[in-house]
This record gives C-alpha cells, structure tokens and sequence, in this order.
C-alpha cells in the first residue's frame, strides 16, 4: 500500500492546538482511505472544537459507510456536501454564528479516483513524476493576487492579511462554500497541509524534502521544517513594488503545523 502518515504540531507559540487531522482505511477495504486535515480557524474562540468535531463526524461517516457507496463518486459528493452543511449548522446551532470556525481539506481514495473537498486555505497537493502540483484553491483574499494579478504564489506569505478565509466551516451558513474537485489515481503521492506548513514552506522545499527522504520519513521532516529551521525568509523587494499592503516575514513555528500523507 505504500507509506500513511499523519502529524500535528502545535508549534513554538500558540498555547491550544487547533488542528485535527485524519488517516483512515476502510474496514472493509483498506484500499479506500480517507484522508483530512482542519484548522480551527485562529482568532476565534474554540477553533479546536470546530476542527476536531468537524474531523469527528467525517471519520464516522466514512467508517459506516458501505464500499459500493464509497466507490460511487457522485453519491460520495452529494453526501460529503450534505454532510459538510449539516457539520455547520450544528455547530452555529450549538455555539451562535460567528464564534467558532474551521477550514477543512479532505480526500477520499476509493477504487478509481481520489474525490479532493476544500473549504479555506488548507491544501491538498498530488506528487506525480516527481513534481508537485496544488491540487486546490485557498479561499483568501491573497489568493486574488495569485490567481488575477499574477502575485508568485510563493510571496502570499508575507501579506499580513493572509490568514483572512473566505470559506470555512462553522462561521456562518454564506461563507460554507465547498470546493470539489476529482482526479485519477494515477498519482505518485497525496499530501494534505495546514497553512502552519504551507505559510513557511515554499512548493519547491516541500519538493525536495520529499525526493530527499525515505518516503516514511518526509512527512516528519516536513512540519520539522515548518517548526523549528529558520528558513531565512525576507520580503521580496518585487512585491514590495507591486503590493500596498501591510507585508509581514512569517515566524518559523508561529502556527499549528499538520499533515497528513499518503505515498504509493
């Protein structure tokens, strides 16, 4: 089957881990597997609460559901976004709007595909011949200068704004907005990440932590990275140029750092 893994750090600052993460294979069929990772959104009160129940009801939906279900992409997503909305309106239900949110990318492998849910700015990425490709959008404001304004993606982590979501799970019933794309196995590795990772680490050095390490060993070395090696980071004088708003250097393990991986 190759390498699973997971990890969650809490980092070398925040007093409460926020993230939830998931690696689960089907008892019935260890080839399907779910993976996850939530990041209770920072800010907000309980954002462990709305990470880990979020990752607690997608792991007992999984785990009881049947395999023909499961291998069946259009039911998978239509019961994926269901039960996304339903996980919302309990938890507004439950603690109010806009007190407790969560971001949440979430894979499911079955027979054929890999079904890719996201919501927020956590990341989900396939290794394939070597490369590494982003498999989903961050739901950001900054996201905006990448996608309209040709921003490298690489420099988002220095605008001071870009820990701002558009899409989370928890917040309000408008801003539960599911992104749902589906791809062919035919991948060499599937990598999950909270923004703790992806905030210090650029695609290219995730890239050559994965081509330089044993498979069971780069997922450790990846929120390794994260937490505790400074990466020498400096604002870029181009985006200086180009952007006028507040730029900030990104501290080494300010963040929640999580992971989940699976290498073939």
């Amino acid at each position: 089957m190759g390498v699973l893994d997971k990890k969650t750090d809490i980092g070398k600052f925040r007093e409460c881990n926020e993230d939830a993460v998931a690696l689960l294979c089907h008892p019935k069929n260890k080839n399907i597997i779910l993976l996850a990772v939530a990041d209770g959104m920072g800010g907000k009160a309980f954002g462990d609460i709305a990470s880990n129940y979020t990752i607690d009801r997608i792991s007992k939906w999984f785990l009881n559901k049947d395999v023909k279900t499961l291998n069946d992409n259009n039911k998978v997503i239509s019961l994926v976004e269901r039960l996304i909305k339903n996980i919302n309106t309990s938890l507004i239900n439950k603690y109010g709007s806009d007190i407790m949110g969560t971001t949440l990318s979430l894979a499911i492998v079955n027979k054929n595909n890999t079904i890719i849910f996201n919501i927020g700015d956590s990341r989900c990425y396939a290794y394939i011949n070597k490369r590494l490709i982003q498999l989903t959008e961050d739901d950001s404001d900054v996201w905006l200068y990448h996608k309209l304004f040709k921003v490298r993606k690489d420099y988002l982590r220095y605008i001071a704004s870009s820990n701002v979501i558009n899409a989370c799970i928890g917040i309000s019933h408008d801003l539960c907005k599911v992104s749902v794309s589906v791809i062919s196995n035919n991948y060499d590795g599937l990598l999950l990440f909270s923004d703790g990772v992806t905030d210090l680490l650029t695609d290219r050095k995730i890239l050559n932590i994965i081509k330089k390490n044993k498979e069971e060993d780069i997922l450790d070395k990846i929120i390794d990275n994260a937490v505790n090696i400074d990466q020498k980071l400096s604002i870029p004088l181009m985006l200086k140029l180009r952007v006028k708003e507040k730029l900030v250097v990104p501290v080494v393990g300010r963040d929640n750092a999580s992971g989940v991986i699976y290498m073939k």
